[in-house]
């Protein structure tokens, strides 16, 4: 600790950063914390009232929407049928190099209904969810 700095300057600072804390505004709360919790604001005299099932819901409404948004903006739209090529997407911890996809594509033989295509590969077949595969396009070599 520098020569300049008592202790009691640190439970000064340590209280200023409380107080800062407490009064600062929240967009999630729509208020500071200070004001949600001790239903007064911290800076003026005024009473506050929380409505914590206003501000649940409105945290669950931006929850829900990152994470629909994190979840959708690698999705590829495609409609599978039988007979198209995929390549399936490789599981664990890659490499910098690699891809994230095989380099062998695989024959859809069979669609469901439920977001699941039945693949096959040689004698090897597989049912997996359609988040876990992309569309093979051939190079056209003309």
């Amino acid at each position: 600790m520098a020569d300049s700095v008592s202790p009691n300057d640190i439970a000064d600072f340590l209280n200023d950063a409380a107080w800062a804390v407490r009064s600062t505004y929240h967009t999630v709360l729509k208020a500071s914390p200070g004001a949600a919790i001790f239903g007064r604001d911290m800076l003026f005299d005024v009473p506050f009232l929380a409505d914590w099932k206003k501000i649940g819901d409105y945290r669950q409404r931006q929850t829900d929407r990152n994470h629909t948004d994190r979840e959708n903006k690698t999705r590829v739209d495609w409609d599978y049928k039988v007979g198209d090529k995929v390549l399936v997407l490789k599981e664990g911890v890659l490499r910098k190099s690699e891809t994230k996809y095989g380099k062998d594509p695989w024959t859809v033989s069979q669609v469901h209904t439920n977001g699941t295509i039945r693949i096959q590969r040689g004698t090897k077949t597989e049912r997996l969810n359609i988040r876990r595969v992309t569309p093979f396009f051939e190079e056209n070599n003309d």
